[in-house]
């Protein structure tokens, strides 16, 4: 689930002390996680690759990775300050751009345990041969990404924009999970809806979902211009590269994940329409009661207003055994009524 507002707020991990690992992949060797040093990065050849991955934003660490690389201070001032809208920018010797990842958090509710995912700047610096992730909590996919290799590959034989277009598939593979929950909240909505009366509580989680959904939806708009931009012809960084084809197929695979966005955004609407004909279904039946009810009432007040007539007749003369005898037969009357109303399911 999902927090209820698109920007995503730096945590207090950003007063800590930042968390830098290095992978080398080495397509001739052995892929192992090396400390980083200048010699490293001048040892890189044709079939190594370099990722950094950088937990928080000091910027002691980072000037530190601007001399190691030759970065540009603008990369450096990006990074420390993340801003709402998302940038691709080129710097000649490497690009850099900045993503919104989804990133579970752990919260406590009236249930117990609820896990939500709320959006994290995620920036990419992308050299020749060197890959740099910046961002400031713990992403899964990233761990996932590098958990998945259990022997030694050929990772280091890509170039970098490829292994930049294998983590932005990761990436978006986070937002199907994130719609794929999504989906099944809807679903156990609307079994409650179906199965339960209409009530106040079910609308408010319609709305809720509906929230979710719509923020969903703008954290993947916001990134169009990231996607398209790494696939167009000018950006030679990629078309240049053996990972064109791959940004081609990630530019197709982002507007899938917008698709399935919008498509859980009419999910949405379909329960509230199912939530809507409950309602309504609710209020016949309460209107076709009443209007039962009422019409027994007339009956017995009719029945009763006869038999209280101001004329001389025997059952006058009666006494308590007319009394009650009226009294019964209202009571069968009401009776039979109720039967009748029931199997006519009008009850």
């Amino acid at each position: 689930m999902l927090v209820d507002h698109v920007q995503a707020v730096r945590p207090a991990a950003l007063e800590t002390s930042t968390l830098i690992e290095a992978y080398l992949y080495n397509a001739d060797g052995h892929d192992r996680r090396i400390e980083l040093d200048r010699q490293c990065v001048a040892d890189l050849g044709e079939r190594s690759l370099l990722w950094v991955d950088v937990l928080g934003r000091d910027r002691t660490e980072l000037d530190g990775l601007a001399r190691l690389f030759g970065l540009d201070p603008g990369s450096i001032r990006a990074l420390l300050r993340p801003q709402d809208d998302l940038y691709l920018d080129n710097y000649g010797e490497y690009f850099q751009f900045d993503v919104m990842a989804l990133a579970p958090r752990e919260v406590q509710d009236g249930n117990g345990s609820l896990t939500q995912r709320h959006p994290v700047h995620l920036e990419f610096l992308v050299g020749s041969r060197w890959v740099i992730t910046v961002h400031d909590e713990d992403l899964p996919f990233l761990v996932a990404f590098r958990a998945q290799d259990k022997g030694e590959t050929l990772i280091g034989a890509l170039t970098a924009p490829a292994l930049v277009a294998s983590l932005l598939d990761w990436h978006l593979t986070g937002y199907f999970e994130a719609i794929a929950a999504l989906e099944a909240s809807v679903d156990r909505l609307d079994d409650a809806i179906i199965t339960r009366a209409a009530k106040r509580t079910l609308l408010a989680g319609i709305v809720a979902l509906r929230r979710r959904v719509s923020q969903v939806r703008r954290l993947l708009a916001a990134q169009r211009a990231v996607f398209y931009g790494l696939s167009r012809p000018d950006f030679a960084h990629v078309v240049e590269s053996d990972a064109a084809g791959h940004y081609r197929s990630l530019e197709r695979r982002f507007e899938r994940s917008v698709d399935a966005a919008d498509h859980a955004r009419e999910l949405v609407d379909g329960s509230f329409e199912l939530f809507a004909t409950r309602t309504a279904e609710s209020t016949n039946d309460l209107v076709r009661r009443l209007t039962f009810i009422t019409m027994l009432l007339g009956a017995v007040g009719a029945i009763a207003g006869i038999f209280g007539m101001n004329f001389d007749t025997p059952y006058v003369h009666s006494g308590v055994v007319g009394f009650w005898w009226v009294v019964g037969l209202l009571g069968v009357v009401t009776a039979l009524a109720i039967m009748v109303g029931r199997r006519n399911e009008w009850l």
